[in-house]
């Protein structure tokens, strides 16, 4: 057998081999075949795109770092004040408690030791640190509880407690008449719960955690309403007579 022989009955095979494949691949890709569905985009709404800002505040360094910032109430009806004068927290006569969305304007941060016979919701430790602020339309110096300070340790609850960023900003595609209900602290009908939460505070309670689809009781700074949601819509909205009466 001559060399040329030898040499085809090798190559020969391979290239057979080779275009057997090559038709293999021509003939799947001109096969109709299943086209796959798209996978289904979860769609937020525009309440859920926006997150508020978080400075991860976690000592009275950075806590100082509000000092001179204007800072928006997130956790409604939960933090009590008190006035504030010659560099002491007047305990003995509580002011009130700060409604949601209320803006504050930050003048200090300092540390104090909370009475024993008050009530707190933030915890005691060895001491507190205290926001100093004033409030629009209020020259008068106010304190807030805003961290517990333990020994060396410390725990600070300002990206919990406040929007750094003015709501009516983040939430401006909420029309005029729902922020003015907001503004005022009354429920509307038609509210989400988050639009209630910001009304009425979260100071809240339900008996089902069906978000959106259940009945929830607020304690609005001693004003109680009861709003039921269906589809994440206020449907029904009920004020406790004597906190009416008593407010």
């Amino acid at each position: 057998m001559k060399t040329w022989q030898k040499l085809a009955l090798i190559v020969l095979p391979a290239i057979l081999i080779a275009g057997i494949g090559i038709w293999r691949i021509n003939v799947a890709r001109n096969r109709p075949g299943i086209v796959p569905h798209p996978a289904q985009e979860s769609h937020l709404s525009d309440e859920e795109m926006v997150q508020p800002r978080k400075l991860y505040i976690d000592d009275l360094k950075s806590a100082k770092d509000l000092i001179g910032k204007p800072v928006w109430i997130e956790a409604g009806y939960e933090l009590d004040y008190f006035p504030y004068a010659a560099h002491q927290v007047n305990f003995p006569h509580k002011a009130g408690v700060l409604p949601s969305v209320q803006r504050l304007d930050i003048r200090d941060i300092v540390l104090a030791k909370f009475p024993a016979n008050l009530a707190t919701r933030i915890p005691r430790g060895t001491q507190q640190a205290f926001a100093v602020f004033t409030m629009p339309g209020d020259a008068k110096e106010y304190a807030t509880a805003i961290g517990t300070i333990q020994g060396t340790d410390s725990t600070y609850y300002c990206d919990t407690v406040f929007y750094y960023d003015d709501p009516h900003q983040m939430y401006n595609f909420w029309p005029a008449d729902l922020w003015q209900a907001i503004d005022q602290h009354q429920p509307k009908q038609g509210m989400t719960e988050l639009e209630a939460a910001m009304a009425l505070g979260v100071m809240q309670q339900s008996d089902s955690s069906n978000y959106g689809n259940r009945t929830v009781h607020y304690d609005a700074g001693g004003k109680h309403w009861e709003v039921t949601f269906e589809n994440d819509k206020a449907t029904q909205i009920q004020q406790d007579a004597g906190s009416a009466a008593g407010s």
